[in-house]
């Protein structure tokens, strides 16, 4: 009796999932003159930005071309960002919903990832024309995407959830979400590589778990080879706390969510 219950609880969530996320990207390309083409030229304006400033500072970029060094980079980091985006406004957006029915609040920042991740895969075929174009070979590494994927969208979620809880009491935590992902860019080895930081600041620098996540990204998809376990150790580490810490501190503010909208 407990495990149908909980199989029909499952089936709810995911079906009022999949109709958030099938309204959110409707909505955003509706009226749209490039439509989801939108979603591609996000990382490719930054690429080409990137290789700009590279004409005029010496960035090493590993023995790789430049633009696939950064755009292989820069796909899963926009995935990233664009998570945050979207789950920080994402309990102030469906208000209304809110008011009116008695339904799990993670599903809204989870639709916000779940978004992002539609995003992911037009900017993804990009990345894969390119490693066509430049003759990236294809090797078993590829085999870690989805590993690393899930863990990215994971820490999306639980940075996001933060901001989405606390942006329902003090909205200044969303409108900060832009600045915030901002810094991280820089933070995080997008336009140059994790070799550029110096050795004796890199234990602290890998803290920051999307350098592991991006060095994994740029591993597999351009040189080949199976990202840095190291690295992906502590990158998945530090994403874990963040959930343990953001989701029960989500469900535990989303008591007072009516109230405050």
């Amino acid at each position: 009796m407990k495990t149908s219950t909980l199989r029909s609880r499952l089936a709810r969530f995911f079906t009022l999932l999949l109709a958030l996320v099938q309204r959110d990207v409707t909505t955003r390309y509706r009226r749209s003159m490039l439509g989801p083409a939108w979603a591609i030229l996000q990382p490719l304006i930054l690429m080409v930005v990137f290789n700009l400033i590279r004409g005029v500072v010496d960035i090493p970029s590993e023995g790789v071309p430049y633009l696939i060094f950064s755009y292989s980079a820069l796909v899963p980091w926009t995935f990233f960002s664009n998570g945050l985006m979207y789950c920080g406004p994402s309990i102030l957006s469906n208000a209304a919903i809110l008011k009116k029915m008695a339904l799990p609040r993670e599903v809204f920042p989870l639709a916000g990832v779940t978004v992002a991740l539609f995003d992911l895969a037009m900017s993804g075929l990009i990345l894969l024309g390119m490693m066509v174009w430049f003759r990236v070979q294809f090797t078993w590494a590829l085999l870690w995407l989805p590993f690393l994927v899930l863990i990215t969208g994971a820490l999306a979620l639980g940075v996001g959830m933060f901001i989405a809880a606390l942006g329902v009491f003090r909205r200044d935590f969303v409108f900060a979400t832009p600045f915030l992902a901002q810094i991280w860019l820089f933070a995080t080895p997008v336009i140059y590589p994790l070799s550029s930081v110096p050795e004796k600041w890199q234990s602290l620098y890998m803290l920051n778990p999307m350098v592991g996540l991006i060095e994994g990204f740029r591993s597999v998809l351009v040189k080949g080879n199976p990202p840095s376990l190291e690295t992906l150790a502590v990158s998945t580490a530090v994403t874990a706390l963040i959930l343990i810490v953001s989701w029960p501190m989500f469900r535990w503010i989303s008591q007072y969510f009516a109230d405050v909208l």
